[in-house]
């Protein structure tokens, strides 16, 4: 009797590729998907053109400059000096906008950035912000495949200075825009802290300063910068929370990508098995006709 023919169907291999594909496909057409959806968010309450904000006169305040550079110049020397002494400085809002027009590491926030006052609750900031706005192909002569138009983040935000990791930075406790308009509760929490002296944190001369700061508060008109004897510098605030907001992206397309590696594992496991006992009745098959 002539060994019995076994037939098997490709349907159920079909199925798991299909389906692994089309977990596949949605984790990228979502991962295409979600910088639109951000821009379109960001429009609302951003405008496409800036307004540049004034930045402080360095000629005919050389007398006033030079006092600042005086006074911190002796502060960051009480920061490295002796730890039993106390060090602290005030600083106006004046200080800092002269601060950030004559000095390098205010650079990068001129006409972005201006205090307009400081109160016991906050620093009242006028920003001018750039953003990348809507993905688009790039045009000739712009740099790479993709790129996108500037949008500005124009309006006031309120905040408090905060100190971790031997970092100086800007707690976010509020932003309004022209308009009114509501701002998206997903960029408020990647926007909620600013780390304006993130570069200098290895800085060979602000870094060790800035470092060994304990305290940054508000009084009324200035803000107060000070060390003191037997406190240690706070460390409570952690990479998660300055990254909060694009961490909760990166977190749901970490989880996507391991659902699709556990399915795609699974179906693969389901259909060794499939086979290697498709395989055995074969073989079964073929032994009990033979005899």
């Amino acid at each position: 009797m002539p060994p019995q023919a076994t037939a098997r169907s490709p349907f159920a291999g079909c199925l798991i590729l299909i389906l692994a594909l089309g977990m596949l496909v949605s984790l990228v057409v979502f991962a295409a998907w979600l910088p639109f959806k951000q821009a379109a968010e960001i429009e609302k309450f951003t405008a496409p053109s800036p307004s540049p904000l004034p930045v402080e006169a360095i000629e005919g305040n050389e007398a006033k400059v030079n006092q600042l550079s005086e006074r911190l110049e002796h502060f960051r020397s009480e920061l490295l000096g002796d730890t039993a002494k106390p060090a602290r400085i005030e600083l106006s809002p004046e200080d800092l906008n002269l601060a950030i027009a004559a000095y390098e590491p205010g650079k990068q926030l001129r006409g972005s950035f201006r205090v307009k006052e400081i109160t016991k609750d906050g620093l009242v900031i006028d920003i001018c912000y750039k953003l990348n706005g809507r993905p688009r192909l790039a045009k000739k002569g712009e740099d790479g495949p993709v790129t996108s138009d500037p949008r500005y983040l124009i309006g006031t935000l309120k905040g408090h200075p905060r100190l971790a990791r031997k970092e100086l930075a800007l707690h976010v406790d509020s932003l309004a825009v022209p308009g009114g308009e509501p701002v998206a509760d997903g960029f408020m929490q990647h926007f909620s802290s600013l780390r304006l002296f993130e570069s200098y944190v290895k800085d060979p001369v602000l870094g060790p300063a800035m470092a060994t700061l304990t305290r940054a508060e508000l009084e009324p008109g200035k803000m107060v910068l000070s060390r003191i004897p037997g406190e240690t510098p706070p460390e409570v605030v952690g990479d998660a929370d300055f990254r909060q907001g694009g961490s909760r992206v990166v977190k749901w397309l970490g989880i996507g990508a391991c659902v699709f590696l556990a399915f795609a594992a699974t179906m693969v496991f389901v259909g060794l098995r499939r086979q290697r006992r498709a395989d055995k009745s074969g073989q079964t098959s073929q032994g009990g006709g033979g005899a």
